[in-house]
């Protein structure tokens, strides 16, 4: 019987070699080449609490928008916070899309302040549909930072 490969072993240990000093690099470069942020903490808390605190206050818009206004430029201010940390983030384009979507008057929680300033206080049922829409998009920003890769693990 003859053996096509005389010397295999001779012929693993330069592919281990190989393998070896590749996949660290390759590894390196994927990782610099992300095109997401890395997990925060930090921004993780913003968009909870951010969550919490725009639901709170649309319960409210069956009260005058003129009683409510210290409350709702509160909120308001914390959004923006949330919204500029992320922002100031690198690679983190797709988490400042959602924030964009979610705070611009022409979409989800900007376009409820703004129907809740224009008509005074809102229907019940206008605010339960809202609310669901809003709390959704929350939840995108929410679970797109859980699934962000964690470091130091």
């Amino acid at each position: 019987m003859s053996n096509s490969n005389p010397r295999p072993s001779a012929l693993r240990f330069p592919v281990r070699r190989l393998l070896l000093s590749v996949v660290p690099a390759l590894v390196l470069v994927l990782t610099a080449c992300s095109t997401i942020a890395p997990y925060d903490q930090a921004a993780y808390e913003h968009a909870t609490s951010s969550k919490a605190e725009a639901l709170l206050l649309m319960d409210r818009a069956t009260t005058s928008y003129s009683q409510n206004t210290d409350k709702i430029d509160a909120v308001i201010l914390d959004l923006n916070k949330a919204y500029e940390y992320d922002k100031g983030r690198a690679r983190n384009q797709f988490t400042v899309k959602l924030w964009t979507e979610l705070l611009s008057p022409d979409n989800l929680f900007g376009a409820f302040i703004h129907q809740w300033k224009s008509k005074g206080q809102l229907h019940p049922g206008y605010i339960e549909v809202k609310k669901k829409d809003v709390e959704d998009a929350f939840d995108q920003i929410i679970q797109l930072e859980q699934g962000k890769q964690k470091t130091g693990i």
